[in-house]
């Protein structure tokens, strides 16, 4: 949800966090892993499941056993580790107030990662329920595992919740399909949903950065069960941009570095429209029977996985009738709820530690409501943060009745809401070169940038091959809530094309102020906003 106050423009074509300084940082940090130690005592487990394979399960367990607790538990492909019953992870749960508030620990390696048995298949299709008997997927996994620690891990309350992100974000979407009775409270973060949307295309559009920085290490086979990660790639320069020019075709891929070692790229390339390879790969039609309450969370920043959560939340409501779902957007890059303050973000400023704010105010109270009995939390059905007035928004649906309000793209790059007076034929033309292709981001990174959703977007306007659409200086603020559609109607002199679409808020443009200390332009902050092209949203569109 976006407050807009400049110009409209539409084209065609770092972590940074207001935190504590480093030395009471680690201090804090090192108080919890102290807290954590001295209170709970850590158990690892092998969990049968109904096939006769055994998922490795590390269980953290409060030391006070003079009462029962909840059960909190995260299923990963990332591993579970440190290994070892007497190695302790320094933090437990969804941010660092859970371990003082009481809970039982739950971490699982999925099935065919790292410690766990059995075969490892990307994006599991969700179909046991339907092929029944001894079939599995990660639905019958979880409710398995919950069955076994329900009746074998001492102190429990009988009630479990659980919460993951971005790709534990997709286990715990599983998880809720025909929600063991046990199961309470489960809050997807950043879920995957479909990967033809998220993180490894984007409308069909191959994200090619994304796929070989994570597939280079997160695809390759283990060899037997193992507590260590493949080496990562080294691409032999700091630039994924020049790297990615001087690859070539995408069979220089395996010829070059994967050989052919890493199944799920070779599966990717020999599947590059929506075939049934990835229909099935799809959760979100199987999202049903879910009992348990739903709080599903994701961010506005978020470059990697900012269809799932929005995708999976209208996939709930409508599947799910009658049970407590909520959505929850704010301020933040992927994950950056969990992992930072919320208060800034590259080049952007909200105000207050936003992240913070959410993990005591919304996340906590969630999970103490339905596990433990705790105050009614009093939840909007979508809590969501708008972006330019940097305030919390609460709204009894999401996205909330408003008026679609059409712009249409003119002669001599104008931008209207009025729709212009046919005068026959008309068109733009750009000639693009594959030789240089217009980069997402200004940042020298050689992996997907994290925050290039806040970059100013000046860079890619003034580019030739880039097309800009301006509007006159509105007069009065415009709030955008809900999805923004673009309507193109294209032509290319190639066999397929990428279009990129971006609608862009243009700060005021104001002179600069001049110092009068001698060392020229010393503007106050208004001024180095001047001008500023903010990115309201963008979206890759495949053509073939």
């Amino acid at each position: 949800m976006k407050r807009i106050n400049g110009v409209l423009i539409a084209l065609v074509v770092i972590l940074a966090q207001a935190a504590l300084p480093a030395a009471a940082r680690g201090q804090r940090d090192a108080e919890l892993a102290k807290y954590i130690r001295s209170h709970y005592t850590k158990f690892e487990y092998r969990i049968p499941m109904r096939d006769g394979v055994k998922l490795f399960t590390a269980v953290y367990v409060p030391n006070d056993l003079s009462k029962t607790y909840p059960i909190l538990m995260t299923r990963t492909p990332y591993a579970v580790g440190p290994y070892g019953a007497n190695r302790y992870k320094e933090e437990l749960g969804p941010s660092a107030a859970f371990a003082r508030d009481g809970y039982i620990f739950v971490y699982q390696d999925v099935r065919g990662r790292f410690m766990s048995e059995g075969t490892f298949v990307n994006m599991r299709p969700e179909d046991a329920w339907e092929r029944g008997g001894d079939a599995v997927d990660e639905s019958t996994d979880t409710w398995d595992t919950i069955e076994w620690l329900v009746h074998h891990v001492k102190g429990n309350n009988g009630k479990v919740g659980m919460w993951g992100v971005s790709y534990p974000g997709f286990y715990t979407s599983c998880g809720m399909i025909h929600s063991h009775p046990a199961l309470k409270a489960v809050s997807p973060q950043a879920p995957i949903a479909d990967w033809f949307w998220d993180d490894m295309h984007r409308n069909g559009a191959f994200n090619l950065v994304l796929a070989f920085d994570f597939f280079s290490v997160f695809g390759r086979p283990r060899d037997g069960l193992t507590t260590t990660w493949p080496k990562h790639l080294e691409m032999g320069t700091p630039d994924a941009y020049d790297f990615f020019l001087g690859l070539g075709p995408l069979s220089n891929v395996n010829e070059r570095f994967f050989h052919h070692e890493i199944p799920f790229w070779d599966e990717v390339a020999a599947h590059p429209n929506y075939d049934e390879f990835w229909q099935s790969r799809n959760i979100l039609p199987h999202l049903k029977n879910i009992k348990a309450a739903v709080m599903i969370v994701g961010g506005w920043f978020d470059t990697e996985d900012l269809y799932g959560p929005l995708a999976t939340y209208r996939a709930v409501e409508k599947q799910d009738p009658g049970i407590d779902s909520v959505l929850v957007m704010g301020p933040w890059r992927h994950g950056g709820w969990a992992w930072t303050s919320g208060e800034k973000l590259g080049e952007e400023s909200f105000g207050f530690a936003t992240a913070k704010w959410f993990r005591e105010n919304v996340e906590l109270p969630f999970f103490d409501h339905y596990l433990k009995g705790g105050p009614a939390t009093h939840q909007p059905e979508a809590l969501v943060f708008e972006t330019g007035a940097d305030r919390w928004r609460s709204f009894d649906s999401w996205p909330p009745p408003a008026t679609a309000r059409p712009l249409y793209l003119g002669e001599n790059g104008s931008l209207s809401w009025t729709r212009p007076v046919s005068t026959g034929e008309a068109w733009d033309q750009y000639v693009s070169d594959p030789a240089k292709p217009v980069p997402y981001t200004e940042e020298i990174t050689t992996g997907w940038s994290a925050t290039y959703m806040t970059e100013d977007q000046r860079f890619a306007g003034r580019r030739p091959d880039v097309l800009v659409y301006a509007s006159e200086p509105l007069k009065e603020d415009l709030t955008v809530a809900g999805p923004i559609e673009a309507d193109l109607w294209v032509s290319t002199s190639g066999g397929d094309s990428d279009w990129i679409v971006k609608v862009i808020d243009v700060q005021p443009t104001e002179e600069p102020k001049w110092s009068n200390c001698g060392h020229g332009w010393g503007g106050d902050e208004k001024d180095k906003n001047a001008g500023v092209q903010r990115l309201v949203r963008a979206e890759a569109f495949r053509g073939r």
